[in-house]
C-alpha cells in the first residue's frame, strides 16, 4: 500500500516538473510509447526526410520530420553514447542524456498524445533550447558537451578535444593547443629566464 502511494506521488511530481518544463533533449526511444515507436522510425527513414537532413549540416542531421504537429529535426554523432554538459541549467537538474538508438533531438512533450517520459530520462527545459553539432561536437544553448574545451592559453579560442591540449615539459609556460602553443624554456636549465647562460 505505502509504495503504491509513493509510486503515485513520484509519478505526479514528474508529471508536474514535465508539465512546466516539456522541452526535452534526448535520445527520443525513452519517451515515444512503443506503441508509435515503429512509425516514429519509418518517419526518420522516410528518403525525402533524411534528405532534407543532408542538405542541411553535413550530415550531423539525421532527418528532419513532422510528428504529431511538431516539425522535429533529428541529430546524430556517431552513434550511441552520452554528452555531458557540466554546469548546464536545466529544469530536472539533469546535466547529460544517453543515446540508445544513434539518435537524439528536442521534442515538446506537451504535443505529444501521449508519451513515457519519466524525470530523468533527458534534460528537461522550461523554453525550447537550442541543439546543434558542428564538427563532432553537441552544443546545447550555445554550451559545448564536456568531450571538448576551449583553448586553455586563450590564445587562439579554438575549440580542442582534451588529447589536443599541450603544455610545457617544465611546467613554466602557459598552455595552448598545436595551433598556438610556445615554449620559451632552456633545454639545459628548464626556466623562461635562462639561468645557465645557454641560448633558449
Amino acid at each position: 500500500m505505502m509504495k503504491r502511494l509513493s509510486d503515485r506521488l513520484k509519478q505526479s511530481m514528474t508529471n508536474e516538473v514535465i508539465a512546466s518544463a516539456p522541452w526535452y533533449v534526448g535520445d527520443p526511444c525513452y519517451i515515444i510509447p512503443d506503441d508509435d515507436w515503429d512509425a516514429f522510425c519509418k518517419a526518420t527513414f522516410n528518403e525525402e526526410n533524411r534528405a532534407k537532413g543532408d542538405r542541411m549540416n553535413y550530415g550531423h542531421i539525421d532527418s528532419v520530420i513532422d510528428w504529431f504537429g511538431q516539425k522535429i529535426t533529428i541529430w546524430s554523432n556517431g552513434g550511441d553514447g552520452e554528452w555531458t554538459f557540466n554546469g548546464l541549467k536545466s529544469a530536472n537538474g539533469a546535466t547529460s542524456f544517453c543515446v540508445d538508438v544513434g539518435i537524439f533531438c528536442v521534442i515538446n512533450l506537451n504535443d505529444l498524445p501521449a508519451h513515457q517520459a519519466k524525470i530523468n530520462d533527458g534534460i528537461l527545459f522550461t523554453d525550447e533550447p537550442e541543439l546543434y553539432v558542428d564538427d563532432g561536437v553537441v552544443y546545447i544553448n550555445g554550451q559545448h558537451d564536456d568531450s571538448v574545451m576551449e583553448c586553455e592559453g586563450w590564445r587562439c579560442g579554438r575549440i580542442i578535444t582534451h588529447d589536443e591540449a599541450m603544455s610545457c615539459h617544465y611546467g613554466n609556460c602557459d598552455e595552448g593547443c598545436d595551433s598556438c602553443f610556445e615554449c620559451s624554456c632552456c633545454d639545459e636549465c628548464g626556466n623562461n629566464e635562462c639561468e645557465c647562460g645557454e641560448e633558449e
